[in-house]
């Protein structure tokens, strides 16, 4: 065998060995990335917790600042930022809430991280703090807190303007004796930058919660068509028991909705979770609420209105609200006079507006937000996702088929698919994508108003980010493991490899 013959076998072998090499490499390659979407469709689905849980038993939690205007929180109010008011607003009419100070004698129903802006406020306001509860406030630029009158004797606290007598106006005004050195400065007794962070995370989660409830007419049908639903709609909802009742919803289809009534009670256990997706507004969402018939004041702490990607939404009108608003990236503006009935968790809130206060140029006054906390624990773990039908892949039997048209009688066999397909089905909803992460592990739920405990500086729970599901086939983006370059390297070298090897085997027939 002549020198350049010789050299063909082991060029042509290694160029086979090079394109087997590649084609391993592709196919783990292919199969790592299939269990990357799987892992990440399991992950999605496996969220359990109470998403209000950190909010320490406050019905209203705010993390910048705050305007009050309207009438009345029932329950108690944290604010991380400034707040200012309007001529007339009371906190904590029926419920003081249980967040309790260390050494204090009743629960704060009142808490501001920045300061009072008494300045910014309207020149007449007085916001009454009720139910015996007390007040923090971080800082005290501004303001002082007087506990005794002008004769020097003991009184209800009063927050004024620094330098202002005991009835000076804008003011605080408490319904009982508050030490003075108590009110503040009191920095730093819940960490509202990491709460909500956490509150963020929580949202976005939630968000790849799967639909599973079918809206139905008012005939008790399912709407042809779920995605359009026409203007004035009246929307029924069954609900299941023991499961995260989940309901996906653009702005508009919710706008299009004139009634909502379910029928079933939400409860603890089997509570209802509508995602709203603001997207096609980028974020900018005006609501005109739905009327809600039939729900009982018990199944109000389970109904929870998830908005994860909005960025301002403006209650303008429409019936009273009943459930928890958890808009953690939003401005919420309430010019409703009809009342919300839950939980309020939001950037930042004007609860009405008053002319001159905040910018407003005009008075509307929101209605009254009644103390109902959210309680139920949300999960996504193995949650039923209504049923659609999917079509069945057979594989063909051995005989010849006797007639063209299908029979009736099931498939013998069955092929298996040739890619394992994504474990959950994708949300509806549009969030950001985020990379893969550790499920989220919430463990503890609130079935119960926590009891008073000494108040400490409050980390948020650190949760991962809950990953989402990518749909094979589409246009999400994996992290880059470099076995594709491995793979492109080896394949070049394989062809090249075969290119020598022929260039050889010529050149020896030619000597020949």
């Amino acid at each position: 065998m002549p020198s350049t013959s010789r050299l063909l076998v082991p060029l042509t072998l290694a160029a086979a060995a090079g394109l087997m090499v590649a084609a391993t490499v592709d196919s783990r390659t292919a199969t790592g990335v299939q269990r990357a979407l799987d892992a990440q469709a399991a992950s999605a689905r496996a969220f359990t917790g109470n998403p209000v849980e950190g909010s320490r038993g406050f019905g209203v939690v705010v993390e910048e600042d705050a305007v009050l205007v309207g009438t009345e929180s029932e329950g108690p109010v944290a604010i991380g930022g400034d707040l200012r008011f309007g001529p007339g607003y009371n906190v904590s009419l029926s419920d003081a809430g249980s967040f309790t100070v260390a050494d204090d004698a009743q629960p704060t129903a009142l808490l501001v991280g920045g300061k009072i802006d008494l300045g910014g406020s309207s020149p007449n306001g007085v916001l009454k703090v009720l139910s015996h509860g007390y007040v923090k406030i971080g800082d005290l630029a501004g303001s002082r807190p007087l506990a005794v009158d002008g004769n020097g004797a003991r009184v209800n606290t009063h927050v004024v303007p620094a330098g202002a007598a005991y009835d000076a106006v804008p003011r605080i005004e408490l319904a009982r004796h508050q030490p003075a050195d108590s009110v503040g400065p009191a920095p730093g007794l819940i960490d509202f930058t990491s709460l909500f962070a956490t509150y963020r995370t929580r949202a976005e989660a939630m968000a790849t919660c799967p639909t599973n409830v079918t809206m139905l007419d008012g005939n008790g049908t399912a709407y042809p068509d779920q995605q359009n639903l026409p203007p004035g709609s009246a929307v029924k909802l069954a609900l299941r028991s023991g499961v995260t009742n989940v309901l996906h919803l653009t702005g508009a289809q919710l706008n299009n909705i004139a009634e909502l009534q379910v029928l079933a009670q939400p409860t603890p256990t089997a509570p209802l979770l509508i995602v709203v997706d603001t997207t096609a507004t980028r974020g900018v969402f005006t609501w005109n609420t739905p009327n809600m018939p039939a729900l009982d004041k018990t199944s109000i702490g389970s109904v929870l209105w998830d908005f994860p990607d909005a960025t301002d939404i403006t209650i303008a009108s429409g019936d009273t609200l009943e459930g928890t608003i958890y808009a953690p990236r939003a401005h919420l503006r309430d010019l409703d006079p009809s009342n919300t009935e839950g939980d309020i968790i939001v950037r930042s809130l004007e609860e009405g507006t008053a002319a001159g206060i905040a910018g407003a140029e005009t008075s509307h006054s929101a209605g009254e937000v009644h103390y109902f906390p959210f309680e139920a624990k949300v999960s996504c773990m193995d949650t039923p996702v209504t049923p659609t039908a999917t079509p069945t892949t057979t594989a063909p039997t051995s005989a010849a088929p006797t007639s063209a048209a299908p029979t009736t009688a099931a498939p013998t066999t069955t092929a298996p698919p040739t890619t394992a397909a994504p474990s959950t089905t994708p949300p509806t909803t549009s969030v950001r994508p985020t990379t893969a992460k550790p499920r989220p592990t919430w463990s503890s739920s609130r079935t119960a108003k926590p009891s008073r405990q000494p108040a400490t500086t409050v980390p948020a729970p650190v949760w991962p980010a809950a990953t989402h599901s990518t749909p094979t086939g589409g246009s999400g983006h994996l992290a880059h493991s470099g076995a594709s370059d491995l793979t492109r390297v080896l394949a070049v070298t394989g062809a090249a490899l075969l290119v020598v090897g022929a260039s050889v085997m010529a050149l020896a027939r030619r000597r020949r």
